[in-house]
């Protein structure tokens, strides 16, 4: 009998010792380390130096071992050492992708290196692996979230808002904020409210009652449809045929300028816009009725939104009507891009092409080439405050050889805005070189503009009074051409 069982034990022994040699990794695993320990130890004690030698020697002595290299991956990346910290993470999951915690640290890795589609992968698996963890669920919702993925990071957030933890008041804001952009306002008001007025949400309730902010003063905000218009009367010193034309006509004139915009949005989404757009705008002179102007254009465009950046294309038609007669036609196409840095700087860069035909004589005709580059920066201690800068480069073609020119401009504004006015101050020098002689006096010209201008608006009224002054004075080689202008406008605007 003894021999019996003492040969069903040593079978039972063999079969272990069997199972062991065929999976390394789940051998090295059980069996103790004490390099490993000792490295753990370390880490712990955020002792990195110490840890990354201990946990070297334990991976010479269990190379197969998935906890060794994940806390090498671990330690390296408390060192900012990430290429080594991949590389030991992805060793890790190739040896035991199910090891504790090993999908979820490698998902918060690639969160901090801004690898939001790896990262989300991550967490999702760590979540299948444990329903319950609550920050995974948290961390793939802020990673669908940089991803503009907002209806899925909305269900990670209003899932991890259920459980009453330290992360609820983070989890119900950014679920606001996804309402907020698949066009929900209703739900995106209720919970900014919640975090408003909640004491325990105090660093959040700055956040929430701006977005309240946003929400009241732009309830068209998720319409397809929107309307604007502009009523303007100028008294003006220094009469402009139009307002790219480069001439004056030295007499001052009281005119009213009209001009309606309005859109609609074909397909309207976070991420994706296309729609047309149409602008008609018409003014009229007291005494110089020649002048009125008449103009329509009309528009398409797409516009797109990844990851702090819009993108916009627009394709532009325009005709231009000069006292009752047609004048000019022109076609535009426009591209542009604004980056959201943070919430205290925006940049943005823009490229036109224009072909021009004018009506009553080809030696207008042509194309121009633009490019802007423009910054707004607001100051972090005085939120309210921010400063506008912008440059431009222009070169304009025409069938007229004295007409041809290059134009550069730089300009700086200074704006400030709270809940009810909005004050810009600012100016801009601008040089223009054209490339022929003048064919009047056989003298090359060249314009050296300077512009100052200052505008106050009341924006907390549904119609908004503007009121603005500009201020140029040209200075041309040719002094034929040199003049000084003053325009003073009141507004009145409309938005729906």
């Amino acid at each position: 009998m003894r021999f019996v069982v003492r040969y069903q034990l040593f079978i039972h022994i063999m079969i272990i010792i069997a199972f062991l040699s065929m999976y390394p990794a789940y051998s090295e695993t059980i069996h103790s380390n004490p390099y490993l320990d000792l490295g753990i130890f370390a880490f712990e004690e955020n002792d990195y130096t110490s840890a990354l030698a201990h946990l070297k020697r334990a991976m010479l002595n269990q190379p197969n071992n998935a906890l060794v290299y994940h806390y090498l991956a671990k330690t390296y990346q408390k060192m900012n050492r990430f290429k080594e910290a991949r590389q030991y993470y992805e060793r890790a999951c190739e040896i035991n992708k199910n090891l504790e915690d090993l999908l979820f640290d490698r998902g918060y890795f690639n969160y901090v290196t801004q690898k939001y589609q790896y990262a989300l992968n991550d967490f999702v698996q760590a979540i299948k692996q444990t329903p319950d963890n609550l920050m995974a669920q948290y961390f793939a919702g802020i990673c669908a979230f940089k991803l503009n993925q907002f209806e899925t990071a909305l269900q990670y957030f209003l899932s991890s808002t259920r459980q009453n933890t330290n992360i609820k008041t983070n989890c119900e804001y950014y679920a606001a904020v996804c309402y907020f952009q698949i066009g929900k306002p209703a739900q995106a008001q209720e919970l900014f409210n919640k975090i408003f007025l909640s004491p325990e949400s105090t660093p959040l309730r700055k956040d929430a009652k701006k977005w309240l902010e946003i929400l009241k003063s732009n309830p068209s905000m998720f319409r397809p449809y929107h309307l604007f218009c502009d009523i303007t009367t100028t008294y003006d010193t220094n009469l402009k045929l139009v307002s790219s034309s480069e001439d004056t006509n030295d007499k001052d004139d009281l005119l009213i300028k009209t001009f309606v915009n309005g859109k609609y949005n074909f397909v309207q989404s976070p991420i994706y816009i296309m729609g047309i757009e149409y602008n008609h705008f018409q003014s009229n002179h007291i005494d110089f009725s020649n002048y009125n102007i008449v103009g329509s254009a009309g528009s398409f465009y797409i516009i797109t939104n990844q990851h702090n950046t819009t993108h916009s294309f627009y394709l532009r038609p325009e005709h231009i009507w000069l006292d009752n007669a047609s004048y000019s036609s022109n076609q535009g196409l426009e591209y542009d891009i604004q980056w959201q840095k943070n919430q205290y700087l925006k940049l943005s860069a823009n490229f036109e092409y224009a072909i021009y035909n004018n009506f009553s004589s080809n030696y207008y005709d042509g194309q121009a080439i633009n490019f802007d580059f423009g910054m707004e920066r607001t100051f972090k201690d005085h939120e309210n405050l921010s400063l506008l800068m912008g440059i431009a480069i222009l070169n304009k073609n025409t069938q007229g050889d004295d007409k041809k020119y290059q134009y550069g401009k730089f300009g700086c504004l200074l704006k400030f805005q709270d809940k009810q006015l909005k004050w810009l101050v600012g100016g801009s020098y601008s040089v223009r070189h054209y490339m022929h002689e003048d064919i009047s006096f056989q003298k090359r010209r060249e314009d050296n503009l300077t512009q100052l201008l200052t505008q106050f608006s009341l924006i907390d009224y549904t119609i908004q009074p503007v009121f603005q002054i500009e201020h140029l004075v040209n200075c041309s080689t040719i002094n034929a051409y040199d003049y000084k202008r003053t325009a003073i406008s009141i507004s009145l605007r409309y938005f729906y």
